[in-house]
């Protein structure tokens, strides 16, 4: 992956992230760890007003493919570094997150839940 300061890598991390916190929302809970997370999510998603909230109920620097994405873009770095590299990475998922951020604030998150929420009456 290039680390061009291209917009299309960033939008498409944000989408992965959304995509995950939808998913998150949307899917029936089973006993795990992640359905921990998802029901604390569920419960707290007026709590979440911005990207920055979501370290309150989970890792959010591994939301959708943000471990992946990081990897690549730093692929190579040996341990004297390259602050260059680093830093055109950090401005990548930077730019993903503020992505993301704009999105919660315009209520997508708690859109989701709230369809989610419609969905089940409709089933029962």
């Amino acid at each position: 992956m290039e680390l061009q300061s291209s917009t299309a890598i960033p939008q498409h991390l944000a989408k992965t992230i959304m995509d995950h916190l939808k998913k998150m929302l949307a899917e029936p809970l089973k006993p795990d760890e992640n359905s921990e997370i998802a029901a604390m999510l569920r419960e707290n998603v007026d709590k979440v007003t911005c990207f920055s909230d979501l370290h309150d109920y989970m890792d959010a620097n591994t939301l959708g493919e943000s471990e992946e994405i990081w990897e690549e873009l730093t692929d190579g770095i040996g341990p004297e570094g390259d602050e260059k590299k680093v830093q055109a990475a950090c401005g990548v998922v930077n730019e993903a997150r503020t992505i993301v951020d704009e999105w919660i604030k315009r209520g997508g998150l708690k859109a989701n839940l709230a369809s989610q929420k419609n969905d089940d009456v409709v089933r029962t």
